[in-house]
Order: C-alpha cells, then sequence, then structure tokens
C-alpha cells in the first residue's frame, strides 16, 4: 500500500544529494579552523572534520569524507550552506579591496597627479605620510632596494580606502 502524499525519491537523486554533501564537506575541510569553527557543528562532527584534516593518505581521506557525509545527512545543512556562501563572498569582497589598493599603489607610482586625486576621494589619509612612502618607494626601485615602503604603501592604503 502506497500512500500517495509520499514523493518517491530515485536512488540517482539519493546518490546526487550524497555527492553534494560530500563536495561540501571537503570545501569545509579545506577552510581553516576558526571558520570551521563559526559553523557551530555539533561536537562529533567538527572532530571529525579535525581527523579529516589530519589525515595524509588519499584513501583514508576519502573513506573520512564519505563518514562525513554520513553526518552531515543527519543534521540540517541549510544554515551550514548560508555561512559557507558568507564566508566565500568574504574572501571575494578581500581580493577586490586588494586589488582597489594595489591599483592605487601602483597609480601614485607612476603618476603625479594621482596623490592629488586621492586626497580627494579620501580626505582623511595622512598626506604627509602617504606622500613619503611614494617618493621613498620610487627611490627604493631605482636603487634595487627591497619593496619596504611599496609594501607600507599598500597597507596604509588599505587602512583608509577600504
Amino acid at each position: 500500500m502506497v500512500d500517495e502524499n509520499t514523493e518517491y525519491i530515485s536512488k540517482t537523486d539519493i546518490k546526487k544529494d550524497c555527492k553534494k554533501i560530500q563536495t561540501f564537506g571537503k570545501r569545509i575541510g579545506a577552510l581553516s579552523f576558526d571558520e570551521i569553527i563559526s559553523f557551530n557543528f555539533p561536537g562529533h562532527i567538527f572532530d571529525a572534520i579535525k581527523e579529516y584534516k589530519a589525515i595524509k593518505s588519499n584513501v583514508a581521506k576519502k573513506r573520512q569524507m564519505q563518514y562525513l557525509g554520513r553526518l552531515f545527512r543527519e543534521i540540517d545543512l541549510s544554515q551550514a550552506y548560508l555561512r559557507m556562501e558568507q564566508i566565500k563572498n568574504g574572501s571575494e569582497i578581500e581580493k577586490r579591496n586588494d586589488r582597489l589598493a594595489e591599483l592605487w599603489r601602483n597609480k601614485l607610482i607612476h603618476d603625479k597627479g594621482a596623490l592629488t586625486e586621492l586626497i580627494n576621494l579620501y580626505p582623511k589619509i595622512d598626506r604627509q605620510k602617504i606622500r613619503q612612502l611614494v617618493q621613498n618607494s620610487i627611490k627604493e626601485k631605482k636603487e634595487s632596494k627591497p619593496p619596504k615602503n611599496f609594501r607600507q604603501i599598500f597597507h596604509l592604503l588599505k587602512q583608509h580606502i577600504i
């Protein structure tokens, strides 16, 4: 006797879902422990993730991932998927901010008028400090010295632009 309200799920769909969960587990395994803690997984799942990260053998890693997949199927992963998206988007924003700081740094070094433009856009930036760093960076490059000031420009821009 089959209940008409019960939805039939094929074996293929179940296997696809298992693969999706295992792939999600691999992505979690690639994160840092601080990021993994932010998921607030139950203790036994967190322990299984720690064990997965410690394993070196590919065969053992695969077996542990299958075990993790089974554990993940026992809990609701909707919040975990949302958290993974937040982490992914956060790193994309960080990359975009780094690119912006790099663009400004290169512009400052190669274009004299860029400093005025930067100061107009970001009036709170330390004008004297940025001007001095740019001059020292140009000097470093001419003398083939390590790019100490070049890096400091990047850090200063990152603090004030972003």
